[in-house]
């Protein structure tokens, strides 16, 4: 196997399209097929609210059925017709080849995982199942602050660390999830998981987006769709260890693309090893 026991997989995003002359779109469910593994499976769902607020003319029933449709064909389900009886790979092809239908494909993007099951999973929650509300664009909050460049780190003393974890049904997603650093100057780096895989950083504090108490659509939203939420875990381990140290290098590490997939930051005392995995951020922290 590759990637120390991890198998490589492929996975596409099937989105509703409502109305291709005006390309908006919903994102409604995950295909993934992983060879080493022998697994080919689809998870799907559809925002009727979401959908609704975009063409309210749609068949939902129909498109319903075509996303059933997709779910049957990856599972092998003997009455879905012959693609269905393909092997993996082959339906795999068919579930992922581009159409310009209502039900349209994301380009092929691939990983690492242990597990197919648990990573189809954690795709379809963080890319279907959350329509947005990591970042606010309320307040001093705007995706539009992004910056092009790393921050200036150099010099600098970790005060305050916080992780944003996604929390879904009373359970936290604690491996993945943007880190917030506060300095000695006041100052406040946020790095977190762009759409297109690579870093991105912010010069503000995250702002939650849904403030307490929560009205009773908030409510309903979070029930649903669960929400993020940040953490303090400066005096957690193993973050404990920035805690108080100084910023003595930044590497920054670049995929084939020149793309920003990657940064090590090393203090005084210990190291903060940011990665992309199947995009999202996830932190490492070691001693020096």
């Amino acid at each position: 196997m590759s990637g120390q026991g991890r198998s490589t997989f492929l996975y596409t995003t099937l989105r509703i399209v409502p109305r291709v002359e005006r390309g908006e779109f919903i994102n409604a469910g995950i295909v993934l097929f992983c060879r080493e593994r022998r697994f080919l499976g689809a998870r799907t769902s559809l925002d009727i609210g979401r959908l609704m607020a975009l063409a309210p003319e749609c068949d939902m029933d129909d498109i319903s059925a075509q996303l059933n449709a997709v779910q049957r064909v990856a599972s092998g389900d003997a009455t879905a017709g012959p693609i269905a009886a393909l092997q993996k790979a082959e339906r795999f092809q068919w579930l992922a080849s581009p159409t310009s239908t209502m039900i349209q494909r994301s380009e092929i993007h691939t990983g690492l995982t242990h597990d197919p099951a648990s990573t189809l999973d954690h795709l379809y929650r963080t890319l279907v199942m959350t329509p947005g509300a990591r970042l606010p664009r309320h307040g001093e909050w705007s995706r539009t602050a992004r910056q092009s460049a790393i921050p200036e780190l150099m010099g600098r003393t970790i005060t305050r660390i916080r992780r944003l974890h996604y929390i879904f049904q009373d359970e936290a997603n604690t491996t993945d999830g943007p880190i917030e650093l506060t300095f000695d100057d006041g100052g406040v780096v946020m790095c977190d998981a762009s759409a297109d895989w690579s870093l991105a950083f912010y010069l503000s504090p995250w702002i939650d987006p849904l403030c307490e108490p929560l009205s009773e659509t908030d409510q309903g939203y979070v029930d649903r769709y669960g929400r993020w939420c940040a953490f303090d875990v400066t005096e957690q381990a193993p973050y404990r260890l920035l805690a108080g140290a100084l910023v003595v290098q930044v590497l920054s590490q670049l995929n084939d693309l020149l793309e920003l997939t990657g940064l090590v930051i090393r203090t005084d005392v210990g190291v903060l090893d940011l990665q992309m995995w199947a995009g999202e951020l996830r932190a490492f922290v070691r001693r020096v």
